[in-house]
Protein backbone atom coordinates (compact mmCIF):
# COMPACT_ATOMS: atom_id res chain seq x y z
CA UNK A 1 0.00 0.00 0.00
CA UNK A 2 1.57 3.45 -1.09
CA UNK A 3 1.20 6.56 1.72
CA UNK A 4 1.37 9.87 1.16
CA UNK A 5 3.70 12.24 2.69
CA UNK A 6 0.81 12.67 5.89
CA UNK A 7 1.01 8.76 6.53
CA UNK A 8 -2.50 7.93 4.45
CA UNK A 9 -3.37 5.44 2.06
CA UNK A 10 -3.33 6.83 -1.51
CA UNK A 11 -5.71 6.39 -4.23
CA UNK A 12 -5.01 5.39 -7.86
CA UNK A 13 -5.54 8.72 -10.26
CA UNK A 14 -5.57 8.48 -13.71
CA UNK A 15 -3.67 9.93 -16.28
CA UNK A 16 -6.97 12.57 -17.16
CA UNK A 17 -7.05 13.30 -13.97
CA UNK A 18 -3.74 14.39 -13.53
CA UNK A 19 -3.74 16.59 -16.49
CA UNK A 20 -6.42 18.73 -15.13
CA UNK A 21 -5.25 21.41 -12.69
CA UNK A 22 -7.40 20.96 -9.29
CA UNK A 23 -6.12 24.20 -7.40
CA UNK A 24 -7.83 27.11 -9.62
CA UNK A 25 -9.47 29.92 -8.65
CA UNK A 26 -13.38 30.05 -9.54
CA UNK A 27 -16.06 32.70 -9.19
CA UNK A 28 -18.33 32.13 -5.99
CA UNK A 29 -15.31 29.62 -4.53
CA UNK A 30 -13.80 30.27 -1.22
CA UNK A 31 -10.42 30.60 -3.39
CA UNK A 32 -10.13 34.16 -4.42
CA UNK A 33 -7.22 35.88 -6.50
CA UNK A 34 -8.47 38.67 -4.00
CA UNK A 35 -6.22 39.23 -0.55
CA UNK A 36 -7.08 40.57 2.59
CA UNK A 37 -4.24 43.82 4.29
CA UNK A 38 -4.41 42.72 8.21
CA UNK A 39 -0.86 44.37 8.96
CA UNK A 40 -2.51 47.63 7.80
CA UNK A 41 -2.74 49.54 11.28
CA UNK A 42 -1.38 46.67 13.08
CA UNK A 43 -1.75 46.81 16.85
CA UNK A 44 -0.25 44.04 19.61
CA UNK A 45 -3.79 43.04 20.52
CA UNK A 46 -4.56 42.55 16.57
CA UNK A 47 -1.69 40.55 16.00
CA UNK A 48 -2.34 38.33 19.43
CA UNK A 49 -5.53 37.32 17.67
CA UNK A 50 -3.94 36.68 14.44
CA UNK A 51 -1.35 34.46 15.14
CA UNK A 52 -3.90 32.20 17.70
CA UNK A 53 -6.34 32.17 14.67
CA UNK A 54 -3.14 30.84 12.64
CA UNK A 55 -2.74 28.07 15.14
CA UNK A 56 -6.81 26.90 15.61
CA UNK A 57 -6.44 26.64 11.95
CA UNK A 58 -7.58 29.41 10.18
CA UNK A 59 -4.43 30.58 8.91
CA UNK A 60 -5.98 33.46 6.16
CA UNK A 61 -5.18 35.96 8.11
CA UNK A 62 -1.71 35.65 9.16
CA UNK A 63 -0.54 34.42 5.67
CA UNK A 64 -2.02 37.59 4.32
CA UNK A 65 0.30 39.38 7.06
CA UNK A 66 3.39 37.52 5.88
CA UNK A 67 2.80 38.48 2.58
CA UNK A 68 2.33 42.28 3.36
CA UNK A 69 5.70 42.13 5.67
CA UNK A 70 7.79 40.89 2.65
CA UNK A 71 6.08 44.24 0.99
CA UNK A 72 6.34 46.65 3.47
CA UNK A 73 9.42 46.16 5.30
CA UNK A 74 12.29 46.46 3.01
CA UNK A 75 14.88 44.74 5.24
CA UNK A 76 13.09 41.74 5.79
CA UNK A 77 12.46 41.34 2.76
CA UNK A 78 16.17 41.29 2.22
CA UNK A 79 16.89 39.08 4.19
CA UNK A 80 14.29 36.68 3.41
CA UNK A 81 15.19 37.03 -0.39
CA UNK A 82 18.69 36.44 0.70
CA UNK A 83 17.96 33.33 2.62
CA UNK A 84 15.67 31.88 -0.63
CA UNK A 85 17.90 32.55 -2.95
CA UNK A 86 20.96 30.76 -0.60
CA UNK A 87 20.69 27.20 -2.23
CA UNK A 88 21.19 28.75 -6.22
CA UNK A 89 24.57 28.88 -5.08
CA UNK A 90 24.14 24.83 -4.69
CA UNK A 91 24.03 22.07 -7.44
CA UNK A 92 21.56 19.50 -7.91
CA UNK A 93 22.89 15.50 -7.29
CA UNK A 94 20.69 12.73 -7.97
CA UNK A 95 21.68 9.79 -7.17
CA UNK A 96 20.46 6.11 -8.43
CA UNK A 97 18.59 4.28 -4.93
CA UNK A 98 20.26 1.66 -6.13
CA UNK A 99 22.19 -0.94 -8.29
CA UNK A 100 19.71 -1.80 -10.93
CA UNK A 101 18.43 -0.79 -14.20
CA UNK A 102 15.72 0.46 -13.51
CA UNK A 103 16.94 2.80 -10.27
CA UNK A 104 18.97 4.10 -12.60
CA UNK A 105 16.46 5.16 -15.67
CA UNK A 106 14.65 6.91 -12.63
CA UNK A 107 17.62 8.64 -11.72
CA UNK A 108 17.99 9.73 -15.68
CA UNK A 109 13.83 10.53 -15.44
CA UNK A 110 14.45 12.83 -11.95
CA UNK A 111 17.88 14.23 -12.93
CA UNK A 112 16.55 15.41 -16.32
CA UNK A 113 13.61 17.25 -14.73
CA UNK A 114 15.09 18.68 -11.93
CA UNK A 115 17.29 20.20 -14.02
CA UNK A 116 14.96 21.87 -16.87
CA UNK A 117 14.81 25.47 -16.85
CA UNK A 118 10.97 24.94 -15.62
CA UNK A 119 11.11 23.51 -12.93
CA UNK A 120 14.34 25.00 -11.36
CA UNK A 121 13.70 28.25 -12.02
CA UNK A 122 10.20 27.59 -9.55
CA UNK A 123 12.96 26.04 -6.63
CA UNK A 124 12.67 29.50 -5.42
CA UNK A 125 8.74 29.54 -5.56
CA UNK A 126 8.76 26.55 -3.32
CA UNK A 127 11.02 28.44 -0.98
CA UNK A 128 8.04 30.74 -0.04
CA UNK A 129 7.96 27.94 2.98
CA UNK A 130 10.53 29.98 4.54
CA UNK A 131 8.79 32.97 5.40
CA UNK A 132 4.82 31.32 5.70
CA UNK A 133 5.79 27.97 7.39
CA UNK A 134 4.65 25.60 4.18
CA UNK A 135 4.16 25.88 0.00
CA UNK A 136 2.55 24.23 -2.32
CA UNK A 137 3.27 23.63 -5.88
CA UNK A 138 0.48 22.13 -8.11
CA UNK A 139 1.91 19.47 -10.72
CA UNK A 140 1.35 20.37 -14.27
CA UNK A 141 1.72 16.94 -16.58
CA UNK A 142 1.91 16.59 -20.02
CA UNK A 143 1.76 13.23 -22.35
CA UNK A 144 4.57 12.23 -23.40
CA UNK A 145 4.51 9.21 -25.71
CA UNK A 146 1.97 6.69 -23.67
CA UNK A 147 3.43 8.14 -20.30
CA UNK A 148 3.39 10.92 -18.46
CA UNK A 149 5.79 14.33 -18.15
CA UNK A 150 6.15 16.59 -15.66
CA UNK A 151 6.53 20.03 -17.25
CA UNK A 152 6.66 22.46 -14.81
CA UNK A 153 5.59 23.55 -11.11
CA UNK A 154 2.60 26.33 -10.44
CA UNK A 155 2.98 28.00 -6.97
CA UNK A 156 -0.41 28.00 -5.20
CA UNK A 157 -1.54 30.67 -2.78
CA UNK A 158 -1.02 29.26 0.27
CA UNK A 159 -4.75 30.77 2.06
CA UNK A 160 -6.57 27.99 -0.27
CA UNK A 161 -5.20 25.43 1.82
CA UNK A 162 -5.54 24.44 5.77
CA UNK A 163 -4.68 22.08 8.30
CA UNK A 164 -6.29 19.96 9.86
CA UNK A 165 -7.76 21.35 12.89
CA UNK A 166 -7.36 17.91 15.18
CA UNK A 167 -3.65 17.08 14.61
CA UNK A 168 -2.37 20.44 12.30
CA UNK A 169 -0.45 18.49 10.12
CA UNK A 170 -2.23 17.14 7.02
CA UNK A 171 -3.49 19.66 4.62
CA UNK A 172 -6.50 20.25 2.84
CA UNK A 173 -7.46 22.13 0.03
CA UNK A 174 -10.08 24.81 0.67
CA UNK A 175 -13.53 24.22 -1.35
CA UNK A 176 -17.09 25.79 -1.06
CA UNK A 177 -18.05 21.62 0.10
CA UNK A 178 -15.62 21.62 3.00
CA UNK A 179 -11.80 20.61 2.79
CA UNK A 180 -11.11 18.58 0.04
CA UNK A 181 -8.09 15.92 -0.02
CA UNK A 182 -4.93 16.78 -2.29
CA UNK A 183 -5.13 14.40 -5.31
CA UNK A 184 -2.03 12.20 -5.83
CA UNK A 185 1.04 12.75 -7.62
CA UNK A 186 -0.27 16.51 -8.24
CA UNK A 187 1.34 18.75 -5.53
CA UNK A 188 4.68 19.34 -4.36
CA UNK A 189 4.30 20.30 -0.87
CA UNK A 190 7.39 21.34 1.10
CA UNK A 191 7.22 22.05 4.65
CA UNK A 192 10.21 24.53 6.53
CA UNK A 193 10.68 24.36 9.77
CA UNK A 194 12.54 27.43 11.27
CA UNK A 195 11.71 25.50 14.77
CA UNK A 196 10.35 22.22 15.99
CA UNK A 197 6.20 22.00 16.37
CA UNK A 198 3.19 23.15 14.49
CA UNK A 199 4.17 23.54 10.36
CA UNK A 200 2.12 26.88 10.56
CA UNK A 201 3.81 28.26 13.73
CA UNK A 202 7.62 27.11 11.86
CA UNK A 203 7.27 30.15 9.61
CA UNK A 204 10.07 33.03 9.66
CA UNK A 205 7.24 35.36 9.42
CA UNK A 206 5.38 34.58 12.85
CA UNK A 207 9.21 35.01 14.37
CA UNK A 208 9.42 38.33 12.57
CA UNK A 209 5.91 39.72 13.44
CA UNK A 210 6.48 41.19 16.72
CA UNK A 211 9.82 42.93 15.27
CA UNK A 212 7.81 44.13 12.50
CA UNK A 213 5.07 45.64 14.38
CA UNK A 214 7.53 47.34 16.93
CA UNK A 215 9.64 48.90 13.97
CA UNK A 216 6.71 50.33 12.65
CA UNK A 217 5.24 51.75 15.59
CA UNK A 218 9.18 53.37 15.55
CA UNK A 219 9.22 54.32 12.03
CA UNK A 220 5.56 56.00 12.45
CA UNK A 221 7.02 57.54 15.83
CA UNK A 222 10.16 58.82 13.76
CA UNK A 223 7.80 60.45 10.60
CA UNK A 224 5.85 62.31 13.09
CA UNK A 225 8.84 63.36 14.87
CA UNK A 226 10.63 64.58 11.61
CA UNK A 227 6.91 66.29 10.47
CA UNK A 228 6.63 68.30 13.57
CA UNK A 229 10.91 69.45 14.75
CA UNK A 230 12.21 68.81 11.14
CA UNK A 231 10.87 72.41 9.82
CA UNK A 232 11.49 75.70 12.20
CA UNK A 233 8.82 77.05 14.20
CA UNK A 234 7.00 80.35 12.54
CA UNK A 235 5.50 82.08 15.17
CA UNK A 236 3.74 85.13 14.56
CA UNK A 237 3.04 88.54 16.46
CA UNK A 238 0.14 90.56 16.47
CA UNK A 239 -0.82 93.77 17.92
CA UNK A 240 -4.13 93.95 19.78
CA UNK A 241 -6.08 96.49 17.22
CA UNK A 242 -5.66 93.74 14.53
CA UNK A 243 -8.86 92.81 12.99
CA UNK A 244 -9.41 88.74 12.62
CA UNK A 245 -8.76 89.68 8.54
CA UNK A 246 -5.06 90.75 9.56
CA UNK A 247 -4.60 87.56 12.01
CA UNK A 248 -5.76 85.89 9.04
CA UNK A 249 -3.26 87.10 6.94
CA UNK A 250 -0.33 86.39 9.93
CA UNK A 251 -1.82 83.19 9.58
CA UNK A 252 -1.31 82.38 6.24
CA UNK A 253 2.22 84.25 5.73
CA UNK A 254 3.59 81.36 8.30
CA UNK A 255 2.10 78.34 6.67
CA UNK A 256 3.23 79.61 3.57
CA UNK A 257 7.01 79.95 4.76
CA UNK A 258 7.22 76.40 5.57
CA UNK A 259 6.27 75.92 2.21
CA UNK A 260 7.22 78.64 -0.34
CA UNK A 261 9.71 80.17 1.82
CA UNK A 262 7.65 83.79 0.52
CA UNK A 263 4.89 85.74 2.12
CA UNK A 264 4.16 88.79 2.76
CA UNK A 265 2.88 90.29 6.47
CA UNK A 266 0.89 94.02 7.37
CA UNK A 267 4.30 96.39 8.26
CA UNK A 268 2.88 96.44 12.04
CA UNK A 269 3.09 92.83 12.85
CA UNK A 270 5.85 90.77 13.11
CA UNK A 271 7.12 87.02 12.05
CA UNK A 272 9.39 85.06 13.46
CA UNK A 273 11.22 81.84 13.26
CA UNK A 274 12.70 79.64 15.78
CA UNK A 275 14.94 76.51 14.87
CA UNK A 276 13.74 73.41 17.03
CA UNK A 277 16.07 72.11 18.96
CA UNK A 278 16.29 68.64 19.16
CA UNK A 279 19.52 67.54 21.09
CA UNK A 280 19.70 64.28 19.35
CA UNK A 281 16.68 62.77 20.45
CA UNK A 282 15.84 62.23 16.42
CA UNK A 283 18.50 59.19 16.91
CA UNK A 284 16.46 57.61 19.57
CA UNK A 285 14.05 56.47 16.58
CA UNK A 286 16.95 55.43 14.12
CA UNK A 287 18.51 53.57 17.16
CA UNK A 288 15.28 51.44 17.43
CA UNK A 289 14.77 51.35 14.01
CA UNK A 290 18.19 49.67 13.28
CA UNK A 291 17.80 47.76 16.54
CA UNK A 292 14.96 45.65 14.87
CA UNK A 293 16.28 45.31 11.69
CA UNK A 294 19.31 43.07 13.32
CA UNK A 295 17.02 41.29 15.49
CA UNK A 296 15.54 40.11 12.05
CA UNK A 297 18.83 39.74 10.86
CA UNK A 298 19.46 37.31 13.68
CA UNK A 299 16.24 35.13 13.18
CA UNK A 300 16.37 34.52 9.43
CA UNK A 301 20.25 34.59 8.59
CA UNK A 302 20.97 33.19 12.12
CA UNK A 303 23.53 36.62 12.00
CA UNK A 304 24.16 40.23 11.29
CA UNK A 305 27.67 40.53 9.92
CA UNK A 306 26.80 39.95 6.71
CA UNK A 307 23.82 42.47 6.14
CA UNK A 308 24.51 45.40 8.95
CA UNK A 309 27.47 47.41 9.76
CA UNK A 310 28.84 46.47 12.84
CA UNK A 311 32.41 46.65 14.72
CA UNK A 312 34.86 43.74 14.04
CA UNK A 313 35.20 43.74 10.03
CA UNK A 314 35.76 40.91 7.04
CA UNK A 315 36.91 38.63 11.04
CA UNK A 316 33.96 38.99 12.20
CA UNK A 317 31.70 38.90 8.78
CA UNK A 318 33.97 35.88 7.65
CA UNK A 319 32.72 34.23 10.63
CA UNK A 320 28.90 34.54 10.30
CA UNK A 321 29.06 33.85 6.39
CA UNK A 322 29.98 30.63 7.41
CA UNK A 323 26.72 30.56 10.25
CA UNK A 324 24.84 31.42 7.20
CA UNK A 325 26.16 28.85 5.34
CA UNK A 326 25.09 26.16 7.75
CA UNK A 327 21.87 27.60 7.63
CA UNK A 328 21.67 26.96 3.52
CA UNK A 329 22.72 23.72 3.61
CA UNK A 330 19.97 22.69 6.66
CA UNK A 331 17.44 24.16 4.17
CA UNK A 332 18.48 22.51 1.14
CA UNK A 333 18.76 19.40 3.25
CA UNK A 334 14.82 20.10 3.79
CA UNK A 335 14.11 20.84 0.19
CA UNK A 336 15.89 18.11 -1.03
CA UNK A 337 13.46 15.31 1.05
CA UNK A 338 10.61 17.34 -0.25
CA UNK A 339 11.57 16.73 -4.20
CA UNK A 340 12.53 13.09 -3.25
CA UNK A 341 9.25 12.36 -1.53
CA UNK A 342 6.79 14.35 -3.89
CA UNK A 343 8.82 14.81 -7.15
CA UNK A 344 10.93 11.67 -7.88
CA UNK A 345 7.91 9.48 -6.15
CA UNK A 346 5.36 10.60 -8.39
CA UNK A 347 7.68 10.45 -11.81
CA UNK A 348 8.64 6.95 -10.52
CA UNK A 349 4.47 5.95 -9.63
CA UNK A 350 3.28 6.81 -13.41
CA UNK A 351 6.39 5.28 -15.16
CA UNK A 352 7.28 1.97 -13.78
CA UNK A 353 4.85 -0.78 -13.90
CA UNK A 354 6.32 -2.48 -10.73
CA UNK A 355 6.95 0.78 -9.25
CA UNK A 356 6.75 -1.11 -5.79
CA UNK A 357 10.36 -2.81 -6.43
CA UNK A 358 11.83 0.77 -7.75
CA UNK A 359 13.92 2.31 -5.06
CA UNK A 360 12.93 6.10 -4.93
CA UNK A 361 16.67 8.20 -6.78
CA UNK A 362 18.51 9.98 -3.45
CA UNK A 363 18.43 13.98 -4.24
CA UNK A 364 21.38 15.95 -2.12
CA UNK A 365 22.28 19.93 -2.60
CA UNK A 366 26.00 19.61 -3.13
CA UNK A 367 28.44 22.57 -3.00
CA UNK A 368 30.70 23.14 -6.01
CA UNK A 369 34.58 22.43 -6.13
CA UNK A 370 36.15 25.44 -4.99
CA UNK A 371 40.00 26.38 -4.24
CA UNK A 372 42.57 28.68 -3.89
CA UNK A 373 43.27 30.23 -7.07
CA UNK A 374 47.24 31.16 -5.99
CA UNK A 375 47.63 28.09 -4.32
CA UNK A 376 46.53 26.06 -7.56
CA UNK A 377 49.07 27.71 -9.17
CA UNK A 378 51.95 26.78 -6.94
CA UNK A 379 50.38 23.35 -7.07
CA UNK A 380 50.58 23.13 -10.26
CA UNK A 381 53.96 24.42 -10.57
CA UNK A 382 55.50 22.20 -7.78
CA UNK A 383 53.16 19.10 -8.46
CA UNK A 384 54.45 17.42 -11.33
CA UNK A 385 57.78 18.13 -10.51
CA UNK A 386 57.02 15.92 -7.19
CA UNK A 387 55.23 12.98 -8.67
CA UNK A 388 51.82 14.43 -8.47
CA UNK A 389 48.98 13.80 -11.02
CA UNK A 390 46.61 16.88 -11.84
CA UNK A 391 43.93 16.35 -14.04
CA UNK A 392 43.58 19.07 -16.59
CA UNK A 393 39.82 18.82 -16.05
CA UNK A 394 39.89 20.36 -12.65
CA UNK A 395 42.25 22.76 -13.03
CA UNK A 396 39.90 24.44 -15.91
CA UNK A 397 36.84 24.13 -13.37
CA UNK A 398 38.86 26.19 -10.82
CA UNK A 399 39.80 28.89 -13.27
CA UNK A 400 36.47 28.64 -15.02
CA UNK A 401 37.99 27.90 -17.90
CA UNK A 402 36.54 26.31 -21.12
CA UNK A 403 37.88 23.84 -23.27
CA UNK A 404 39.46 25.94 -26.55
CA UNK A 405 37.88 25.24 -29.50
CA UNK A 406 39.84 24.32 -33.14
CA UNK A 407 42.29 26.83 -34.74
CA UNK A 408 41.72 29.21 -31.73
CA UNK A 409 44.31 31.19 -30.21
CA UNK A 410 45.69 30.01 -27.05
CA UNK A 411 48.36 31.63 -24.66
CA UNK A 412 51.63 29.48 -25.34
CA UNK A 413 54.70 30.00 -23.18
CA UNK A 414 57.83 32.05 -24.11
CA UNK A 415 60.35 30.21 -26.23
CA UNK A 416 63.60 29.99 -24.37
CA UNK A 417 66.41 31.42 -26.24
CA UNK A 418 68.67 29.07 -27.38
CA UNK A 419 72.22 28.25 -25.63
CA UNK A 420 75.19 30.36 -26.12
CA UNK A 421 78.42 27.90 -27.90
CA UNK A 422 80.87 26.83 -25.38
CA UNK A 423 83.98 28.32 -26.96
CA UNK A 424 86.51 25.32 -26.58
CA UNK A 425 89.60 26.25 -25.09
CA UNK A 426 92.86 27.41 -27.43
CA UNK A 427 95.47 24.21 -27.06
CA UNK A 428 93.94 22.40 -24.01
CA UNK A 429 97.18 20.69 -22.80
CA UNK A 430 95.80 18.20 -19.64
CA UNK A 431 98.93 18.07 -17.55
CA UNK A 432 98.88 21.82 -17.89
CA UNK A 433 95.24 22.41 -16.56
CA UNK A 434 96.57 20.11 -13.31
CA UNK A 435 99.46 21.96 -12.67
CA UNK A 436 97.57 24.83 -13.01
CA UNK A 437 95.48 23.63 -10.29
CA UNK A 438 97.42 22.55 -8.19
CA UNK A 439 99.30 26.03 -7.41
CA UNK A 440 95.99 27.44 -6.79
CA UNK A 441 95.56 25.16 -4.15
CA UNK A 442 98.72 25.97 -2.48
CA UNK A 443 98.16 29.44 -2.66
CA UNK A 444 94.22 29.35 -1.62
CA UNK A 445 93.65 26.39 1.24
CA UNK A 446 90.41 24.96 0.77
CA UNK A 447 87.25 26.43 2.93
CA UNK A 448 85.68 24.47 6.04
CA UNK A 449 82.39 24.35 4.43
CA UNK A 450 83.76 23.14 0.96
CA UNK A 451 85.79 20.38 2.85
CA UNK A 452 82.54 19.66 4.91
CA UNK A 453 80.16 19.66 1.60
CA UNK A 454 82.62 16.96 0.57
CA UNK A 455 82.69 15.14 3.22
CA UNK A 456 78.56 14.66 3.88
CA UNK A 457 78.56 13.70 -0.13
CA UNK A 458 81.71 10.55 0.17
CA UNK A 459 79.86 9.06 3.53
CA UNK A 460 76.05 9.22 2.03
CA UNK A 461 74.57 9.93 5.46
CA UNK A 462 72.79 13.07 4.26
CA UNK A 463 71.20 11.34 0.64
CA UNK A 464 70.02 8.22 3.03
CA UNK A 465 68.48 11.22 5.44
CA UNK A 466 66.84 13.29 2.68
CA UNK A 467 65.69 9.56 0.82
CA UNK A 468 64.04 8.44 4.14
CA UNK A 469 62.54 12.20 5.08
CA UNK A 470 61.46 14.08 1.53
CA UNK A 471 60.86 10.84 0.22
CA UNK A 472 57.65 9.81 2.10
CA UNK A 473 56.52 13.33 1.27
CA UNK A 474 57.19 13.35 -2.44
CA UNK A 475 55.36 9.37 -2.40
CA UNK A 476 52.15 11.16 -0.29
CA UNK A 477 52.16 13.89 -2.22
CA UNK A 478 52.40 11.44 -6.01
CA UNK A 479 49.14 9.38 -4.38
CA UNK A 480 46.69 12.45 -3.17
CA UNK A 481 43.76 12.43 -5.36
CA UNK A 482 42.62 16.31 -4.56
CA UNK A 483 43.45 20.06 -3.64
CA UNK A 484 42.11 19.08 -0.09
CA UNK A 485 44.27 16.14 0.24
CA UNK A 486 47.49 17.52 -0.94
CA UNK A 487 46.66 20.75 1.98
CA UNK A 488 46.81 18.14 4.72
CA UNK A 489 49.30 16.36 3.67
CA UNK A 490 51.90 19.37 3.85
CA UNK A 491 50.12 20.14 7.23
CA UNK A 492 51.40 17.25 8.42
CA UNK A 493 54.62 17.23 7.23
CA UNK A 494 55.44 21.11 8.82
CA UNK A 495 54.23 19.87 12.09
CA UNK A 496 56.17 16.84 12.36
CA UNK A 497 59.10 17.14 14.86
CA UNK A 498 62.61 17.54 13.47
CA UNK A 499 63.90 14.42 11.65
CA UNK A 500 67.68 13.23 10.53
CA UNK A 501 68.28 15.91 7.94
CA UNK A 502 67.63 18.78 9.91
CA UNK A 503 70.41 16.98 12.70
CA UNK A 504 72.97 16.58 10.01
CA UNK A 505 72.89 19.95 8.69
CA UNK A 506 73.13 21.23 12.48
CA UNK A 507 75.99 19.09 13.40
CA UNK A 508 77.68 19.96 10.29
CA UNK A 509 77.41 23.89 10.63
CA UNK A 510 78.48 23.81 14.31
CA UNK A 511 81.54 21.18 12.65
CA UNK A 512 81.92 23.84 9.89
CA UNK A 513 82.37 26.85 12.47
CA UNK A 514 84.79 25.44 15.10
CA UNK A 515 86.98 24.51 12.55
CA UNK A 516 86.56 28.21 10.93
CA UNK A 517 87.42 29.51 14.57
CA UNK A 518 89.95 27.56 15.05
CA UNK A 519 91.71 27.72 12.13
CA UNK A 520 91.90 23.82 13.20
CA UNK A 521 93.39 22.49 9.32
CA UNK A 522 90.94 20.85 7.04
CA UNK A 523 91.70 17.13 5.87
Amino acid sequence: MLLDQFGRPMRRVTAAELLERQAVASIGSVRQVQSGHPADGLTPPRLTTILRQAEDGDATAYLEMAEQMEEKDLHYAAVLAVRKRAIRSLEIQVDPGDETAAANEAADMVRNTLNSSSVKSSLIDIMDALGKGFSVSEIVWEREGKGLKLAGLELVDPRWFEFDRDNGTHIYLRDNAGPQPLRPDSYMIHIAKAKSGLAIRGGLARLAAWAYLFKNFSLKDWAIFLEAYGHPLRLGKYGPSSSPEDRLTLLRAARQIGVDMAAIIPKDMELEVITAATTGSDKLYEGNARFWDEQISKGVLGQVATTDAIAGGHAVGKIHEEVRGDIRDADAEQLAGSLQRDIAGAIVRLNFADRHRVALPVIRFVSPERADPKLMLELMEKGPKAGLRIAVSQIRNVFALREPEANEEVLTPPVPEPPKPDVPPVNPDPAAIRQTAARVSDIVPRDSVDALVDELIASGDMQEALDGEIGQLIEALGRAGSLDEVQDILAVFNAAPPGPVLDQLEQSTFAARVAGETGAPVR
